[in-house]
């Protein structure tokens, strides 16, 4: 489903309103796992460390799981993608992660 958002600041900044359009339809799951195996396959020892910290996320028992997530959900539905941090590091990377609904 495509949603707009309005952009304030570049809104105040140019002098006219700015909206963007936001594709909230889930990624394919085929897209996720071929990430999930690209930054599998990262050998920087930081980023193995932040992703392990990273890895039980939708679980129910992970480190970034709130109370409120449902470890019975699929991994693109529970808790998103992965986190902020793990597309901070496909990003750093050069890896195409699918940005959580």
């Amino acid at each position: 489903m495509t949603r707009y958002e309005y952009d304030e600041e570049a809104s105040t900044a140019e002098l006219h309103d700015v909206v963007h359009e936001i594709d909230d339809s889930p990624a394919p799951v085929s897209r996720w796992l071929d990430a999930m195996g690209r930054l599998i396959a990262i050998n920087d020892p930081l980023a193995r460390e932040l992703l392990a910290l990273h890895g039980d996320r939708g679980s129910g028992s992970g480190v970034c799981d709130s109370v409120v997530d449902d470890p019975a959900l699929d991994p693109m539905k529970a808790g998103g993608t992965g986190g902020e941090t793990t597309e901070i590091i496909a990003s750093h990377f050069g890896i195409e992660y699918p940005q959580g609904s």
